[in-house]
């Protein structure tokens, strides 16, 4: 990742059944930190799965909040080099 180049993470939450875009880096910060998503609702990073093999269970969940998918569309039409990925724990 390139320091100038923007990226935005779909995170569940812990505890949460939705994903939320965030523009911090996930372990950037020790997890269960609280974080801002781009719809302003506050989100805590979630704990990694352990042990590491085992599938993370946010990765069967796909609901995106509409707020959040609102901000990412309306910043990759001002940037199309933004990087969005999907993180899961």
């Amino acid at each position: 990742m390139f320091p100038d180049q923007e990226h935005v993470w779909w995170i569940v939450g812990a505890g949460q059944r939705v994903r939320h875009a965030i523009t911090v880096r996930p372990g950037a910060r020790p997890a269960g930190d609280p974080v801002t998503a781009l719809c302003a609702t506050t989100i805590k990073l979630p704990h990694e799965t352990w042990p590491a093999t085992k599938e993370p269970s946010s990765r069967r969940i796909t609901e995106r909040c509409p707020e959040c998918e609102q901000h990412v569309e309306e910043q990759l039409e001002r940037d199309r080099d933004l990087l969005v990925t999907t993180w899961d724990a």
